[in-house]
């Protein structure tokens, strides 16, 4: 946990530079192309996910710490992983790009507010440490961390198109090991912790993502969007940023059990797209 606190946001900032290199401020004109698949996967992300994380942790009696977990999941932006598998699934990658910019440059928001919300009107228990800082110290945070690199990398794309261009595949790829590290470390600190952490988040992460998909299914099927749309709907709804759940709990939170149900949902839910991949491909095929 302490290296994730010491680490993480450096990490977290160069991961989300990085992102951002594919991304130029043209990317945005597809919001107006197609308006009704965007806000529809806007109102998913930062109103679905966390309406999910609400209800699973009022109904099910679940420890408080995997509650709180649960919650924060669900207030996460979509993962940097989302617009590679959009692509390579048949979505839409220029909705996919628009809807992960977008929830990660307001992330510094929705996440304390979001966490603010259940911790006041749901839990009400003082006893609790929440933030190590304030509110808008953790929004700040959140700000450095997500935001600010966010805009850096899409203005650099937008100026030095070329060069960007070069070494986005190159940034892509120390990115990835970045994040394989912190995670790999994280993980690596609290080893003796595996198996309650598996007992504590491993299979309640899966209520997350089952319900999830099908919100996303249906309400795709209600608003008649295309295939392509449908898939990037699915994939940026459900695949969450873990690196930043990991990093946001750390510095939010002493105690590590509140982040466990993060890194489990962040290993299990490239297990879920994985067979929804497989299903697709299965049925193209007959």
């Amino acid at each position: 946990m302490e290296f994730v606190k010491l680490v993480g946001p450096a990490g977290m900032f160069f991961i989300m530079f990085s992102l951002a290199l594919s991304i130029k401020t043209e990317a945005f004109k597809a919001i107006f192309k197609n308006p009704l698949s965007f806000y529809l996967g806007l109102v998913l992300q930062l109103i679905g996910m966390p309406l999910i994380g609400f209800i699973i942790a009022l109904t099910i009696p679940f420890p408080i710490e995997v509650k709180v977990g649960i919650v924060l999941i669900t207030c996460l932006p979509s993962a940097v992983t989302s617009n590679y598998l959009s692509k390579k699934m048949g979505g839409n990658v220029a909705l996919s790009i628009s809807l992960t910019a977008i929830t990660s440059l307001i992330a510094f928001i929705t996440i304390p507010i979001i966490i603010k919300v259940y911790f006041d009107f749901v839990i009400q228990d003082d006893s609790i440490v929440i933030f190590n800082t304030s509110l808008i110290g953790a929004s700040f945070k959140l700000f450095a961390v997500v935001t600010i690199p966010v805009i850096l990398g899409i203005i650099f794309n937008t100026i030095f198109y070329n060069f960007a261009k070069k070494i986005d595949p190159i940034f892509d790829k120390l990115s990835l090991l970045v994040f394989l590290l912190i995670i790999g470390i994280a993980v690596y600190q609290d080893l003796h912790l595996i198996p309650e952490y598996i007992r504590y988040a491993g299979i309640k992460t899966v209520f997350i993502f089952v319900l999830a998909f099908f919100m996303c299914i249906y309400l795709s099927k209600l608003f008649q969007l295309n295939s392509k749309d449908k898939i990037t709907i699915i994939v940026e709804t459900t695949l969450q940023n873990g690196g930043i759940g990991i990093v946001i709990g750390a510095l939010m939170f002493d105690n590590p059990k509140y982040i466990f149900p993060v890194a489990a949902y962040a290993l299990l839910q490239y297990l879920f797209i994985l067979i929804y991949f497989s299903y697709l491909k299965m049925i193209k095929t007959i």
